[in-house]
Order: C-alpha cells, then sequence, then structure tokens
C-alpha cells in the first residue's frame, strides 16, 4: 500500500471545541468515529465532515474547528494514490472536502459503513477499523477506472526523488531526469500535485523546515542549513505560516499541528528529517 497512502492514522480530542490549523497536507479520508471536524478553507467554501469523508489535497494551511470528543481513523494518500481512488486531478479539486460517497462503489461503502457501526458500539478498536479503512481503499484502487498511465507514474517518481534530494534542489535536476519536456512536467505536476514544481518545492521546503525547526533539539548546522534556504528570517516565517498556519517559535509548543508534522506521516520525504 506504499504506493497509495503515506500512512494510517487515528486523531483524538476532547470534549468541546478544539481550533487549530490543518496544514497544506495531501489528499486524505477521513472517517469520523465520534465528533466532526469543519475546515475553514481560504478562499473557498467551508466543509464539515460527514462519516467518510475525502480531504482533497491542499495548497495551503486552513484553519479547523473539530467539535468533540474526536476519534478519527483516517489514511493520507499518496498523489497516485489520491488520482487511482478519486480520479480526479488535484489542480481542479485542492483545497476542498465531501463525502466518501461521492467516488466510492457502493458496495464498498456498505462494509465500511457496518464496520463504522462495530467501532461506535465498542466492538471493534480503533487499529482494526483502520485495518477495514485500508482494506477499502485497496479496492478502491485495484476497481478503479482511473489507473495513472505508466509514464505519468515514473514521473510522479522522478518529482519525489526530486522533492527528496535535497532541501532545496535546482528545478533543472528534475527537468534532466526525465525525457518529457518542461510544459508537460509542469501540466503533469499540476495534474498530481496540484501546483507546477516550482510552487511545490515551496511547499514542500516550508513543510519540511517546519519538520525541522518543531524540533528543540535541532543541530546547529541542520538549523544554518533551513535558514540558509530563505532570503531572510521574514521570508522563512511567510512561508511557514502560509503552509502550516503557524509562525516557527509556535512550532515548537506541543498541540495538535505539532503531531501532524510528524515526519513519520510524511512518506519519503519525512523520514529523513527527524534529527538524531
Amino acid at each position: 500500500m506504499a504506493a497509495i497512502i503515506h500512512t494510517l492514522f487515528v486523531t483524538r480530542a476532547g470534549d468541546g471545541r478544539t481550533r487549530s490549523m490543518m496544514p497544506a497536507y495531501s489528499a486524505q479520508f477521513f472517517s469520523f468515529v465520534t465528533g466532526s471536524s469543519t475546515i475553514h478553507f481560504p478562499g473557498r467554501d467551508s466543509c464539515t465532515s460527514s462519516d467518510l469523508t475525502l480531504n482533497a489535497p491542499m495548497l495551503r494551511a486552513a484553519p479547523m474547528v473539530m467539535q468533540g470528543p474526536v476519534l478519527n481513523v483516517g489514511a493520507s494518500f499518496t498523489p497516485l494514490g489520491w488520482a487511482t481512488f478519486s480520479g480526479l486531478p488535484a489542480d481542479e479539486v485542492h483545497d476542498t472536502a465531501f463525502g466518501a460517497e461521492t467516488v466510492m462503489p457502493r458496495a464498498l461503502l456498505t462494509p465500511l459503513h457496518a464496520a463504522l457501526a462495530e467501532i461506535r458500539a465498542d466492538r471493534l478498536s480503533p487499529e482494526d477499523y483502520a485495518r477495514a479503512v485500508e482494506d477499502m481503499i485497496r479496492q478502491v484502487c485495484a476497481q478503479s477506472a482511473h489507473q495513472p498511465r505508466g509514464a505519468h507514474a515514473v514521473l510522479v517518481g522522478a518529482i519525489n526523488d526530486w522533492l527528496s534530494s535535497g532541501f532545496n534542489p535546482p528545478i533543472e535536476r528534475l527537468y534532466d531526469s526525465t525525457d518529457l519536456s518542461p510544459r508537460q512536467v509542469q501540466r503533469l505536476c499540476r495534474r498530481y500535485f496540484g501546483v507546477p514544481p516550482g510552487q511545490l518545492l515551496k511547499r514542500f521546503r516550508a513543510i519540511r523546515a517546519a519538520m525541522l525547526l518543531a524540533h528543540d533539539n535541532l543541530p546547529s548546522e541542520m538549523r544554518n542549513e533551513v535558514i540558509g534556504a530563505y532570503f531572510d528570517q521574514a521570508h522563512l516565517i511567510r512561508d511557514i505560516r502560509r503552509y502550516t498556519g503557524q509562525t516557527p517559535k509556535a512550532l515548537t509548543q506541543s498541540g495538535l499541528v505539532q503531531d501532524m508534522l510528524d515526519p513519520d506521516g510524511h512518506g519519503d520525504t519525512g523520514p529523513d528529517l527527524r534529527p538524531k
């Protein structure tokens, strides 16, 4: 499933309202066992979760309010996973959320709703319910009529390799790694990631900077590398705020946003960022 999802997750929050920020994430599947969330997408409509919700790829951070008590079980999609599961181009549906029944076959909705009833009745653990979510995603993708073309999958892999090759890799490195023209690369990058390569790198660089700066024990040489990738501190703060909704200083405080920026939840570009 590594080609389809970055991670499965369980989110909990207590009674009442919890206000936070949703970082500029890849697409996600949410299943609210209890509680709900409302995401206020900048410049777009606000969306309140249903039992089974799809959160399309996000291009910037958005305010989020969770009404507790919350138990949310879900999955974070890779770009290829989202394309296969939904058949929806990221540049057309970004920064929005909608009911999973919009794209899911009815035959697969029924067993997942049955599993949801089981966990609500305390006859199923969150971990076992997560496995049911994973199995549903596997089946939807196996039956999907939206399998990405081989050349598209190769390019998405090349983009991921480029993003993982350094903190601020030159865009020429990406163009040199493929036989496609720069215009084709830009078009397909929009389709699978929502934006062309230059803007994609800007978002990933800010998210990775936020992941690193959230650690109090970050080695000084790594901190200097992060800061050196920006023109000045104002540039750093502006980009991190745009894509995480927080300032670098706020990221050092414990909370939901810091939990969501755990490197293990961000695929191939994440785990190598954890300070030793």
